[in-house]
């Protein structure tokens, strides 16, 4: 006999505001200090620790040493599908403390979401991408295919290969604009190469990121924007 899964737990885990702010925080796809997830969610470290045990109790977060430190990270892309799932349903109901990001503004333009990019500006990706013929049309979760690489943007990234593990691309539901934008493993690359080649540049604290003047005239050139 097979158990029905325990939803419940899950969501009790994920249902209190300190302990989503500091999951919307991992969001941006990098490990992160307890005393730095505690400043995000407004409580003291001593308190976040607790939470943060609680996430990683439940498959939600893992932890790793570095050094001195302990770090913490989502535990999967799984983990960050549900949180922009969530997201996407959820109102705008945390305290302002407790907002990693500012609710409009910087992050509904460009931010990070797991290793890959949202906002309007990986929404503009997706579309020219599509339109183009190099990836299909996918409802939210679904994966396909990459058709081709050769791409005037992905060109000027300089992607001419793709490397990594998992689908290729996966439209990923944007909580903000209620649209697809790309996961995958040309969503990644797609922002490890626009950091690299210094077209967006992370914001302090939080996901949000910023796209440079000489981002906006390449991106222009490619036909974004």
């Amino acid at each position: 006999m097979v158990a029905e899964p325990d939803i419940a737990a899950v969501a009790q885990a994920i249902g209190e505001p300190a302990r989503a702010a500091m999951l919307l925080q991992l969001m941006d796809g990098d490990a992160h200090s307890a005393r730095a997830l505690a400043t995000v969610a407004g409580v003291a470290p001593s308190t976040a620790s607790t939470h943060l045990r609680r996430l990683c109790d439940a498959g939600l977060v893992v932890v790793t040493d570095a050094g001195r430190q302990r770090l913490h990270r989502l535990a999967g892309p799984e983990v960050a599908q549900l949180v922009e799932a969530l997201a996407a349903l959820a109102p705008p109901r945390l305290p302002a403390r407790l907002q990693p990001d500012p609710p409009s503004g910087p992050l509904l333009l460009a931010r990070a979401c797991y290793g890959h990019l949202a906002g309007q500006l990986g929404i503009d990706l997706a579309v020219l991408l599509r339109k183009d013929g190099v990836v299909d049309e996918l409802a939210p979760g679904e994966t396909g295919v990459v058709r081709t690489l050769d791409h005037p943007l992905l060109a000027a990234l300089g992607i001419t290969e793709l490397r990594g593990t998992g689908p290729a691309v996966r439209a990923c539901l944007d909580w903000s604009h209620g649209t697809a934008h790309l996961a995958g493993v040309l969503g990644t690359a797609l922002l490890t190469a626009l950091l690299g080649e210094g077209w967006v540049r992370r914001r302090p604290g939080g996901r949000a990121l910023r796209v440079t003047e000489a981002g906006r005239r390449k991106l222009a050139e490619c036909g974004i924007g």
